[in-house]
């Protein structure tokens, strides 16, 4: 049901299959995951909704992820492919589309970024919204956890402070609270702001104040109030 130029009239052919273990939708364009390690998608063609042949082929993916425009799903081998609007991560340059070390990804609304075994991040996608690293992140290698809000992405690194990048207002610069963001244990993000929960029990939030960016008028409530449990969220796993 819905607007059936942007996923809502599902083919005959997909409406068919029994095998289906998993369905992610995009803004206008759905892609499921079938038992078979085979992938399905319907929709607006050029934000998804079109499978490259080349990838309908495939018969080894094991995970599948998606931002607003575009798809991206992880093969047996480790290496990734993409298809949807190539400005908002759509396509994977040949460096990165060779990567098998890849352990994390997340996105935020036109970008995706990655969290290899080696500690180091990459990104692709627009470069507003964090799909470029600067090159000073791009070198760390000690990188933990990479969070996504609408437009910037942060990393926590082992030694617990943190680094973002993207657009400024949606939690791309850390300036204003850097000297808070130390003994990071875990970050966690809204569509416009990051928040950093620390090992002393303190709550820090940057971004736009309007979408969670300021916590000031609740801190009381909050220092001391809030616990960390490791999840597959928290790590920075996109869902």
């Amino acid at each position: 049901m819905g607007d059936p130029r942007l996923g809502g009239n599902l083919p005959t052919d997909i409406a068919l299959l029994t095998d289906i273990n998993m369905i992610l939708g995009a803004q206008q364009a759905f892609a499921a995951l079938r038992a078979n390690g085979r992938l399905v998608a319907w929709g607006r063609g050029e934000a998804g909704g079109d499978l490259p042949a080349p990838i309908a082929a495939l018969n080894d993916i094991i995970e599948l992820r998606c931002n607003a425009l575009a798809f991206i799903a992880k093969r047996a081998t480790g290496q990734w492919v993409a298809w949807g609007q190539q400005f908002a991560g759509g396509t994977i340059s040949p460096e990165f589309a060779e990567l098998k070390d890849i352990v994390d990804v997340c996105s935020t609304e036109f970008a995706f970024a990655a969290r290899r075994a080696n500690g180091h991040v990459v990104a692709w996608g627009r470069a507003y919204s964090g799909g470029v690293v600067p090159v000073d992140i791009a070198l760390l290698n000690d990188i933990v956890q990479v969070a996504g809000t609408g437009e910037a992405f942060a990393a926590l690194r082992k030694n617990g402070t943190v680094v973002a990048w993207g657009n400024q207002r949606m939690g791309g610069d850390t300036s204003a609270v850097e000297d808070q963001l130390i003994n990071v244990q875990a970050l966690y993000a809204s569509y416009g702001a990051f928040t950093a929960l620390t090992s002393d029990g303190r709550v820090v939030t940057w971004g736009d104040p309007g979408k969670g960016g300021d916590s000031s008028a609740v801190q009381d409530q909050l220092v001391g109030q809030v616990s960390y449990q490791v999840s597959a969220v928290s790590r920075g796993v996109s869902v």
